[in-house]
């Protein structure tokens, strides 16, 4: 009885010593990764179980349901991280474990499709609820943007896996042919884009209205191959242009999110080309080349030169208005004094 008091005491303390040791992200969780779901009674051995998966780069424990979900992906190291506030919840990532945490499953032979079990001084795998090929990333066997889904898709929401990455995105199969991803939508003035640089970061609205991708996640999509962009606008007359970009792409976070952009065609001029090279600005984040801020000048967040010909995420101001160059803006079409019902970028490989 004594050396069995002396063994749990051992185990407790243990046990604490690594919970101390792992980070933990209290009320927080990672959104948009997960690749499975198991029951847990707790965050540690949660944490435990991810330390024998080769696949799991991240956990969430979902407290109120004792619910471990896997996640394929951490986030990255940046101000504005990709962790969303879920209280009571918590976060952890498989980097911040130490290798003692697996037990005798530390550098097991267990393959991708399989989780490694204690058991005894030994281990053996156990299968995952799916199945991926050996040696391969989860995203191998999942469509890098809208232009992978199947023919005869429709538009709508879609989870893709781009660069490592996985998030849902708005797939358009009808503005300009099959297969474009959105990256913004304004349509009716309900969702506010005068914000700041994490918002624009992560993203924002509802993907099956107004709403901005996110740059982290516009650089991943434009990373991943060559892309081109398509422009539709639309005036409150009933009247639509477009604007379309033989090459488009977005750098990262060190280059803070510079713009690349060539190849123009289309009937509603080019108001793009303008902005070419120039690093994304926002209210809290002045990065033109003007004297002023000219997102704070022009109520929007873009990538500003000094400062601009379009402005699509400026204020939704319904048409004519007297503030100058402030609205949803292309001034090729419409000049400085009117803002425009609706507009879409979205983007395709080629």
């Amino acid at each position: 009885m004594y050396r069995l008091i002396i063994l749990i005491v051992f185990l407790f303390v243990w046990t604490i010593c690594e919970i101390v040791v792992i980070k933990k992200q209290k009320d927080k969780i990672y959104s948009g990764h997960v690749l499975f779901e198991v029951p847990m009674p707790m965050w540690s051995i949660c944490a435990q179980y991810c330390s024998r998966v080769k696949v799991c780069k991240s956990i969430n424990f979902i407290a109120s349901t004792k619910t471990c979900q896997i996640n394929d992906h951490e986030p990255e190291t940046s101000e504005c991280s990709g962790l969303v506030e879920s209280i009571g919840n918590s976060f952890a990532a498989a980097s911040t474990f130490p290798k003692e945490l697996a037990g005798q499953c530390n550098g097991n032979k267990c393959t991708v499709n399989e989780a490694c079990m204690p058991s005894g001084m030994n281990y053996y795998c156990d299968p995952l609820p799916f199945q991926l090929s050996e040696n391969s990333a989860p995203s191998d066997l999942r469509p890098r943007d809208c232009s992978d889904l199947p023919k005869g898709s429709k538009s709508g929401i879609y989870t893709i896996y781009p660069a490592n990455k996985k998030f849902d995105v708005y797939c358009d199969m009808d503005t300009a042919g099959f297969g474009w991803t959105v990256l913004q939508s304004r349509m009716n003035g309900t969702v506010d884009f005068y914000r700041g640089w994490c918002d624009y970061e992560i993203g924002f609205g509802n993907l099956n209205s107004e709403f901005w991708l996110g740059n982290y996640f516009i650089n991943a999509l434009t990373s991943s191959g060559n892309c081109k962009l398509y422009i539709h606008l639309e005036d409150f007359e009933g009247n639509s242009r477009y604007a379309e970009y033989s090459e488009f792409s977005v750098g990262d976070a060190t280059t803070k999110y510079t713009l690349n952009i060539d190849g123009y065609s289309g009937d509603a001029g080019d108001s793009l080309t303008y902005h070419n090279g120039m690093m994304f600005s926002t209210k809290d984040k002045d990065n033109d080349k003007g004297t002023y801020s000219c997102a704070q000048m022009y109520k929007g967040a873009w990538w500003y030169n000094e400062c601009h010909y379009a402005n699509l995420n400026g204020a939704y101001l319904g048409g004519q208005h007297s503030s100058i160059a402030d609205g949803i803006g292309w001034f090729k079409w419409k000049g400085f004094y009117y803002s425009l019902k609706y507009t879409k970028m979205m983007i395709k490989r080629h």
